[in-house]
């Protein structure tokens, strides 16, 4: 063992998550709280925003078990569910959960929008800015391996930006 492995399995951290009522988890899905305490569901773009994102390590058919609460990761490197077509992504690339449920993307820097001919400041300008704070702000972790635009999977470093 090196340092640098050493260094890296230092950085796993584990949770046991309750699993929403009638909710179904696949294996590498990103997961998070589904705002209100109920238990994990698949990530969305919007609740990555206020809520962790994590990793489920394992599949989880409601209808099939007893006991609901599976291992999901938090920190550490994992092998994530990726959009197929989504572009490739580079080692480093920051990721985000994509527009599909429980699978990341490349993140794309939100931008903010100029204020056009309006001199005033209007609520449509403010929703647009906080929907630009809101993609900044749901970036979950980095690629730790390269990518092509048709992998269904990504290697990444979770919880570090």
């Amino acid at each position: 063992m090196t340092a640098g492995d050493s260094l890296k399995s230092g950085l796993l951290v584990v949770w046991k998550m309750k699993v929403k009522s009638n909710e179904d988890i696949e294996l590498g899905e990103l997961v998070c709280d589904d705002g209100s305490g109920n238990g994990i569901v698949a990530a969305t773009a919007v609740l990555a925003v206020t809520e962790k994102v994590m990793v489920a390590l394992e599949a989880h058919d409601y209808s099939e078990k007893d006991y609901h609460y599976i291992s999901c990761g938090v920190v550490g490197e994992f092998d994530i569910q990726k959009v197929s077509g989504s572009g490739a992504a580079k080692k480093s690339d920051k990721l985000t959960v994509s527009a599909t449920a429980g699978e990341c993307t490349k993140f794309t820097k939100g931008d903010a929008p100029s204020g056009g001919v309006s001199t005033y400041y209007t609520s449509t300008i403010e929703t647009n800015i906080q929907a630009a704070m809101d993609k900044n702000a749901a970036v979950i972790g980095v690629a730790t391996e390269d990518t092509v635009n048709g992998d269904t999977t990504q290697k990444i470093l979770l919880g570090v930006s």
